[in-house]
């Protein structure tokens, strides 16, 4: 799968020395249970914690945490809520029979925490409706992602080696958050202001309750009914068909506000409820390939009572995509400088705990939303690849595409070196970060805040508790053109000085040496000594 070429005899080393190409895309069936487990486990191996998974739509939302609470709230800590309203669990007892054991509620969901988060496993809600008993507000979206990027601060231990020795999903909690209301309707519409979901959702479940087929278009059936027949072009009253959802789910609608690191998958709840023959495995493969062809749609499944298991929830049909249709963020390591200011040494390949600095920053890289990393060598470039390479081969993320190239100009400047990498970048890339291979402290969370918040025309400037500016910066697509014809020693700073109005300065949070560099003697002894 990886091809590796090298100079190790002193000829003229090639512009592109190795890549590594991700698994290959396709589709597979799995149910709905397997899918969001391997979700769950390959983000405790590669990304930073917690795992968010967000619902919005019609009906099985509330059905469907409750299932997944239910499922790991043995392995780890797992944390209900809303961003919208919701009933607490003790007022859903239809929701818990059809997924826990004899309809018992579990200790963790009897208690309601409000205002700050529960410290174990438990619900989270803002305050209570005074009017209406059992319901409550949920919490604030901003509220919600601050939580979840303080934590993935805090639960990103800085230095590598610790994260061998411990699991991450004994430290870290699952947060299952409702972010849509449909008045327990099976099908909705989208308001302008709807749906809520946090930035930080890693994964976001739409749900359409299919016990809603062949029904009226009307408030009964759906919320937001007028909403719903514009938006497919019938009139209210006509009888909604399995077509009409498909061509709801490709106007778009239920794309909105699902931020561009989530994952998008589609839940048709209640199968149960359809005609013998419309259950078939022929019939629910053909919907499920025909919802899987739809933009931005990463899998789909078709759930509901299963009547050889007491009729408990469970999955008919499921399909998903290898490879996830969301956006694709890149980044450049910049590992091609002579370390000038360091007085003889490659500053890359000074030692950094077990490994050299490098390696510790293409680690770090490894752990952030990014699946398209081009790493720029010159300098030093045999002994850059013999280091990096072990590690491309073992450790990098399945789906992540990795090109190592050689940059002849290194000389010139770094603006040669960036130049050089915006050539070989993925073409479907919207973003990209600029990463010094001397920051071997660069943050995935702060990373990962700042794809979360990315646009095509922005440029995301991470800063410093005091504000001042720091690294890594994301540059919007707009600008790979410019960041292409870079010339000279300034690197991106060119094109952040000519687009002072598209520039974002984002507080991540967590401590300011995240930002640090090994630029000079002082600097790496200083990390040195705060790393031991």
């Amino acid at each position: 799968m990886a091809r590796f070429v090298s100079s190790k005899t002193g000829a003229i080393m090639p512009d592109r020395l190795f890549q590594l190409q991700p698994e290959t895309s396709s589709c597979y069936e799995i149910s709905f249970e397997a899918y969001t487990a391997t979700l769950v486990a390959r983000a405790d191996k590669y990304m930073v914690s917690p795992f968010v998974i967000s619902t919005i739509g019609g009906g099985g939302k509330t059905t469907t945490l409750f299932d997944l609470f239910l499922r790991y709230d043995n392995k780890r800590l797992v944390t209900l809520t809303s961003t919208t309203a919701m009933f607490a669990p003790l007022y859903c007892e239809r929701e818990f029979a059809r997924v826990a054991e004899n309809g018992s509620i579990p200790d963790a969901l009897q208690a309601v925490t409000l205002g700050d988060p529960p410290t174990s496993s438990g619900v989270w809600f803002q305050h209570p409706f005074e009017n209406i008993e059992g319901k409550y507000k949920g919490i604030d979206k901003e509220v919600f992602d601050a939580h979840i990027r303080a934590l993935r601060m805090s639960n990103d231990p800085l230095f590598v080696e610790k994260m061998k020795n411990e699991t991450k999903s004994d430290r870290v909690p699952l947060f299952l958050c409702e972010a849509d209301g449909s008045k327990r309707k099976p099908f909705k519409a989208h308001a302008p202001h709807e749906p809520v979901i946090p930035e930080t959702t890693d994964l976001t479940l739409i749900l359409f309750g299919l016990s809603g087929l062949g029904k009226k278009c009307t408030e009964d059936v759906v919320h937001r009914s007028d909403l719903f027949a514009d938006a497919i072009r019938i009139k209210e009253g006509d009888v909604i068909t399995f077509d009409n959802l498909l061509n709801l789910i490709k106007s778009g609608m239920f794309l909105k506000g699902i931020p561009p690191t989530s994952r998008v998958a589609v839940i048709f709840h209640q199968t149960d409820t359809l005609p013998e023959d419309m259950r078939s495995n022929r019939h629910l493969h053909t919907w499920a390939k025909a919802t899987l062809d739809a933009p931005g749609i990463d899998a789909v499944f078709f759930r509901g009572k299963d009547p050889t298991n007491d009729h408990k929830i469970a999955t008919y049909m499921g399909l998903a995509h290898d490879r996830p249709s969301r956006p694709l963020f890149s980044t450049i390591l910049l590992a091609a400088g002579t370390s000038s200011r360091m007085s003889g040494y490659n500053k890359l390949l000074l030692p950094f705990g077990e490994e050299v600095v490098i390696v510790h920053t293409l680690r770090r890289i490894f752990a952030s939303p990014c699946r398209d990393i081009v790493i720029v060598t010159g300098h030093d470039a045999d002994a850059i690849c013999d280091v990096i390479e072990p590690v491309i081969q073992k450790e990098a993320p399945p789906d992540a595409c990795i090109t190592v190239i050689y940059n002849p100009r290194y000389l010139e400047g770094q603006g040669t070196s960036v130049a050089s990498a915006v050539a070989a970048l993925d073409e479907s890339s919207i973003a990209c970060f600029c990463v010094q291979g001397d920051q071997p402290l660069v943050s995935p969370g702060a990373m990962r805040t700042l794809t979360e918040k990315a646009t095509h025309d922005a440029i995301l400037v991470s800063c410093r508790k005091d504000s001042s500016r720091a690294s890594p910066v994301l540059f919007g697509k707009d600008y790979f053109d410019e960041l292409a014809a870079l010339e000279g020693d300034v690197g991106g700073r060119q094109v952040m000085r000519r687009h002072p109005d598209a520039l974002q300065l984002i507080k991540t949070g967590g401590s300011d040496l995240i930002y640090e560099d090994v630029d000079t003697k002082e600097r790496y002894e200083r990390l040195i000594k705060i790393r031991l």
